[in-house]
């Protein structure tokens, strides 16, 4: 009979009425645990090393007084005035134009600026721990194969241990910040991604050492690839998304370098000289005095493929931080932002080590000791200077706050002051006119520096020009130290006999110490000689930090020294002979220098005060009249304002 066949046979399943077998449903791919493990170690390592950070950055809370300058720039943007610091001077005093952009767009929010600087500087020192370990892991992997996740963790623990980080990352300065664009740039070129050259242009356009990341990275291109075309597309291409930014500064600045680079860039020995010496403290202090250069250079020649980078760009950043003499604000503000290459580079150099060994494990635990030696100096080496410079810093921040409240307490005019640390008390005195003695946010002093011989010092901001401050007759003239005339552009003030004629010093009482502020004479009309040498200055120096040491005797000694060989129009060692004969009981003694001292300059402060004392028991009227005489010249000696 004709039809289908439909009989069963051994594996038949073509007829129709036959029903196919279901096909079971294809497994979950699952993953492996080898993954999961080594995720989960990274992720803690991150972990760790952040909760390290953060508690390092809780203890030394503070704000550095230079970030109250870009506070100042975006304060006067808000207002309407434009990225000035003083207002009608278009001056880019400022190194970091991002930041403050960034300071700009949350204060439009209505949130404080030193709020919003610490977040963001916090939340990007946390991106370099964990590009630092990404970074780590992906060098191990390709050098050694095992134990990527460990050398992700130690990566990660000797940047988060880093006190410097943890420092500059709630200063309200850009630094940490820079640092997480340069980490972030390494990390896109390594993974040739198309988003390198916004990194790079937002790194630029955050720091000027942004470009030198720039250059060296398209070097590195070329090294890597040997592709002309590949170099020239990553430097057309970033220079591209810069040139709004350069066009900006063009017209609105006239210039495409910041005005700190002619206040702060030199060329000589004593640059080279004063780099080194910062850099020596930098790997004694995160190096093992050094130590790990040892497998950083050789890392250079020995990482493979395009992780070569690495090495390469901390050495070149380096070498131009030690070109340029280090910087001004310790501790190791430039080399935080390479922190995470440092990190990596010695972690190369261990992994050829350890490829090398016939014993894997005696070479990783070998490894591991170096790691752990660098994690524990790095952590407690550096507390002491870390401390003992953000307690200077508070206190800096605290004298400058507190002039300018007595300032805006006691003088309701539109004054103007000088100044040789300009953060703080500019930020303080909104709308009022700062001259900046070191030349930062001034053209004048940048461009146009004095020489003094023999006017050395340690001071990394060496311009000055004492001529045009005097010239400009600002109401204030107010020195970091008080008294002391400490940097170049103090001791160059002294020289000239404007200052010594024209100003008077002012004293502003405080329940800590007491404060001074050289006050402008409005009744001065003498012209300016300037002293032929800088001894002068330097002999005023000598004074004054014998003084602080307590040495009485080398104190008067000095004294008695500028009284004989310095200029007969100043006043300064006959009052401060009086003040020691004073402390000394020496009632008649005083007196008489103190009148020796109001004979040159009746103005003086501190002379009216030792007369108003010495006369208090045998002329009344007298001490009545050096208190009357205080009062008029110094009201805040009775009206003092408020403390911040």
């Amino acid at each position: 009979m004709g039809g289908i066949d439909c009989r069963p046979r051994p594996g038949r399943i073509d007829c129709p009425l036959v029903m196919k077998p279901r096909p079971k449903p294809a497994a979950r791919p699952r993953r492996a645990p080898s993954a999961i493990v080594p995720n989960a170690i990274v992720a803690l390592g991150i972990l760790v090393a952040a909760i390290i950070l953060i508690m390092q950055a809780r203890r030394m809370w503070f704000t550095q007084d230079d970030a109250f300058i870009s506070y100042r720039y975006a304060r006067n943007a808000l207002d309407g005035h434009g990225l000035v610091f003083n207002l009608g001077e278009r001056v880019e005093g400022y190194t970091n134009f991002l930041w403050v952009i960034w300071l700009i767009l949350w204060g439009r929010l209505g949130i404080e600026f030193d709020v919003a600087a610490k977040t963001l500087g916090l939340a990007s020192a946390l991106g370099m721990i964990a590009l630092a370990a990404l970074m780590a892991r992906r060098l191990w992997l390709t050098m050694v194969g095992k134990g990527a996740e460990w050398a992700a963790v130690a990566a990660a623990l000797l940047v988060g241990v880093n006190g410097s980080l943890a420092y500059w990352s709630i200063s309200g300065l850009e630094t940490a910040f820079f640092g997480f664009l340069v980490t972030w740039s390494v990390w896109l070129w390594l993974h040739q991604s198309r988003v390198t050259p916004l990194a790079l242009a937002l790194a630029t356009m955050t720091r000027p050492e942004g470009g030198l990341v720039w250059l060296v990275m398209c070097g590195c291109e070329y090294i890597t690839s040997r592709d002309v075309k590949a170099m020239l597309t990553l430097f057309v291409t970033t220079a591209l998304l810069l040139a709004p930014f350069g066009l900006f500064k063009l017209l609105y600045y006239g210039s495409l370098f910041p005005n700190p680079f002619y206040a702060k860039t030199g060329v000589g020995w004593e640059y080279v000289q004063s780099g080194l010496e910062y850099a020596w403290l930098f790997l004694q202090h995160y190096a093992l005095w050094g130590l790990a250069l040892v497998a950083v250079v050789p890392a250079v020649f020995l990482i493979p493929g395009r992780l070569h980078l690495i090495p390469r760009l901390w050495l070149i950043f380096a070498g131009y931080i030690v070109a340029i003499g280090g910087e001004v604000l310790r501790p190791h503000r430039f080399f935080v932002p390479i922190l995470p290459l440092l990190a990596v580079s010695v972690l190369g150099g261990l992994a050829w080590l350890v490829k090398r060994q016939r014993s894997t494990m005696l070479a990783v635990a070998g490894a591991g000791g170096v790691v752990f030696a660098l994690a524990i100096s790095s952590l407690l080496q550096p507390r002491e200077i870390l401390n003992s410079t953000r307690d200077l810093e508070r206190g800096l921040v605290w004298k400058m706050g507190t002039v300018a409240s007595n300032l805006r307490a006691n003088d309701s005019t539109n004054f103007s002051i000088a100044a040789s640390t300009i953060g703080k008390i500019s930020y303080d005195l909104p709308g009022h006119r700062v001259i900046d003695m070191l030349g930062l946010t001034d053209s004048t002093v940048a461009r146009h520096p004095e020489q003094v011989p023999g006017n050395v010092t340690t001071w990394r901001e060496r311009n000055y020009n004492a001529t045009y401050v005097l010239s400009q007759n600002p109401d204030y003239i107010l020195f970091s130290t008080g008294h002391k005339p400490s940097a170049p552009a103090e001791r160059a003030l002294v020289l000239h006999s404007k200052f010594r004629n024209g100003y008077y010093t002012v004293i502003i009482p405080t329940p800590q110490r007491m404060l001074a502020i050289h006050h402008r004479k409005a009744a001065y009309a003498g012209g300016d000689t300037v002293w032929p040498s800088i001894d002068l200055a330097t002999q005023v120096n000598a004074v004054f930090n014998a003084m602080v040491a307590h040495d009485d005797k080398l104190t008067v000694d000095r004294l008695y020294t500028l009284r004989r060989e310095g200029p007969q129009d100043y006043s300064l060692p006959y009052r401060m002979l009086a003040e020691s004969e004073w402390e000394k009981s020496d009632t008649t003694h005083a007196l008489a220098l103190a009148d020796s001292a109001l004979a040159i300059d009746s103005f003086s402060v501190e002379a009216w005060g030792i007369r108003a004392h010495a006369l208090a028991g045998s002329d009344s009227s007298g001490a009545r009249q050096a208190q009357q005489q205080i009062l008029k010249l110094d009201p805040w000696m009775v009206r003092p304002g408020g403390v911040p």
